[in-house]
């Protein structure tokens, strides 16, 4: 396949005009940030929301679509949906971006990664990432930021129904239905998706298409106890079944996989009196996975996380307050040999924010209890001023790390019980301007990782070894006038090995992501626009380094309101088939037409 780099100018022009990121106007709360309902203005970190109308206005078929090219973000995958997944947050390893869902870890305690199908967009209702480290709040693996994904919850107001009918090429197909009521003083809701499609070859050198099967069940209640507590409850179960190639040795291109997730998160909020609140939440995230090459098993993996949290949210003249503890384990069964099966982290944490005129101050500090490797105690600190009511400038400064997985201690292919946590240091300047229709935003950071795990490629043990510094400059903006609408982020980059000088695998230098959409009567025209520059990576039949080539990827977007209740709607991604690779060896989409229907009742 041709393979050519393509200049970032276009992303680079759209960027630098006047624009921020219009979900992240002033009033927007946002909690992940600092374990606080706060508002942009108050959270002095970077960050993005994605709420549902952007989701379905966008017609995705998978969160890493919502997510790739985002301020920050950058992916790779090994071909078709199913298939391996990397995400890299302002380019820390694939390990450093804490993941939540409904506030639970999702990661598999096996070796920390992240299963991103098994994600439906069909059940989120809205996504919140912040970037740069968040250990003071959440401990472990948060080195690059924080991804939470909120599942969707009942409408307010009596009853509603939805129902979604999708088709596409290589025979896709996606059945949604999703229903909420509100009684009183409860609120249910219910949500049911499959979505399956033959996909298209993983392999770029030929052979058989990798398809994906999905099938989704989503469970919540929310009840009021009056005035007193509030309880939410959810449940979110998903099963995948996946082709995928080069599997075992001599790699074989018959391979599937199946597993199947689920989250199950219940918190209770009791307004103990005004400004003190208490939330007690506890999950249980469970994950198995099967493997198949040539038709044989090579056995099923289960991982099992649960946790528990007291949070005091108090505020006054002071300031707001989270203060609180939390306690998770990890267990698994594998048909492997692990030396320890499961692993338990106790911790305590306080975060507090206070604002004083036009300056506003966060700190938060944390430790942790790891009884597999020890102890750490993280910490943030964050000051912003107002130079006019629209307009901040700030810096903060912050420590984190990522704890060692239960691969890496306990693994049957070569572990090291001795090792230590990667641990990072991490500063940034900041600048934003909040306009009523249009605003911009520039962060620059510095990360240093210390003690990064590597791997003696004889014996395949783990030690700590590994130095980087990334360094980089985020611009992100919006847009708003009449019907149009645009929302634009550029990530400029430079992702180093201190030790050899090279750029870290995988990470561009620069890329960047435009939406432009335009709304006139009952019908919406949008497009977006994804680019990236070359990347270092290793050559999938050599295995000797090699550069995989720029992209600029342009995608399509309709929607048509025949009624308040039915819509139309259709996408063509990729629209100029642009032969381009996320991983070298590995295909990506071509050129795909997908439309649907959707009922309101």
């Amino acid at each position: 396949m041709p393979f050519r780099k393509t200049p970032l100018w276009l992303a680079i022009g759209v960027t630098v005009a006047p624009l921020t990121q219009a979900d992240q106007r002033l009033d927007t709360l946002q909690v992940t940030a600092n374990r606080l309902p706060q508002t942009r203005a108050d959270v002095l970190a970077s960050t993005t929301i994605i709420d549902r109308d952007e989701i379905e206005r966008l017609q995705p078929n998978s969160v890493t679509e919502l997510l790739q090219g985002r301020a920050g973000v950058e992916l790779a995958r090994n071909g078709a949906r199913g298939n391996q997944t990397s995400l890299f947050l302002r380019g820390t390893n694939s390990d450093h971006a804490l993941v939540l869902v409904d506030g639970a870890r999702i990661a598999s305690a096996t070796d920390g990664s992240i299963n991103w199908e098994f994600l439906p967009v069909a059940a989120i209702q809205r996504i919140e990432i912040v970037r740069g480290p968040r250990a003071a709040a959440y401990g472990a693996d948060a080195i690059g930021g924080v991804i939470n994904i909120i599942t969707r919850q009942a409408e307010t107001g009596g009853e509603h129904a939805t129902l979604e009918l999708r088709a596409g090429g290589e025979h896709t197909r996606r059945e949604t239905a999703w229903f909420s009521a509100t009684q009183k003083d409860t609120r249910l809701s219910a949500l049911i998706d499959h979505q399956s499609t033959d996909g298209f070859s993983a392999r770029a050198d030929g052979g058989d298409d990798d398809g994906f099967d999905q099938r989704t069940g989503k469970l919540a209640m929310s009840h009021a106890f009056g005035e007193r507590a509030d309880l939410d409850v959810s449940l979110l179960r998903t099963r995948n079944d996946y082709d995928y190639d080069d599997c075992g040795y001599p790699p074989s291109q018959d391979c599937r996989g199946e597993g199947d997730q689920q989250v199950l998160s219940a918190s209770l909020t009791t307004h103990n009196r005004p400004g003190w609140d208490t939330e007690l939440a506890v999950a249980r995230v469970t994950e198995s996975r099967e493997r198949f090459i040539d038709g044989r098993s090579s056995g099923e993996t289960s991982t099992r996380r649960n946790e528990a949290s007291l949070t005091n949210r108090l505020s006054g003249d002071w300031g707001e307050t989270a203060l609180g503890a939390d306690v998770r384990d990890a267990s698994l069964d594998s048909p492997l040999t692990y030396a320890e099966d499961g692993r338990r982290n106790w911790g305590v944490f306080a975060n507090w924010h206070q604002r004083l005129a036009r300056h506003r101050l966060s700190a938060g500090i944390r430790h942790d209890d790891d009884n597999r490797f020890g102890g750490a105690t993280t910490g943030s600190l964050a000051y912003a001023y107002a130079l006019t009511d629209a307009q901040q400038i700030g810096a903060s400064y912050a420590t984190a790390y990522k704890a060692p997985s239960l691969l890496d201690l306990y693994g049957p292919y070569g572990a090291n019980p001795d090792l230590d946590a990667e641990t990072s240091r991490t500063g940034e300047l900041f600048w934003r301007l909040d306009r009523e229709t249009w605003g911009l935003s520039a962060t620059a950071f510095d990360t240093r990782i210390d003690d990064l795990i590597d791997y003696d490629p004889a014996t395949f043990i783990p030690y700590n070894v590994g130095k980087a510094r990334i360094r980089g400059v985020e611009l992100a903006g919006d847009w708003q006038y009449g019907g149009f609408t645009l929302h634009a982020a550029l990530t400029h980059q430079n992702p180093e090995n201190r030790e050899t000088g090279e750029r870290l695998k995988r990470r561009a230098r620069t890329f960047g992501r435009l939406d432009a959409d335009y709304a006139t009567g009952d019908w919406s025209f949008g497009a977006t626009l994804r680019s990236a520059g070359d990347r270092r990576d290793t050559n999938a039949v050599t295995f000797a380094d090699t550069t995989t080539a720029g992209y600029a990827v342009m995608d399509l977007r309709t929607t048509w309101r025949l009624t308040p209740r039915i819509a139309l709607s259709a996408k063509l991604d990729n629209a100029l088939d642009r032969d381009y690779q996320l991983v070298d060896g590995y295909n990506t989409q071509g050129r795909y037409l997908e439309g649907g229907i959707t009922l309101r009742l």
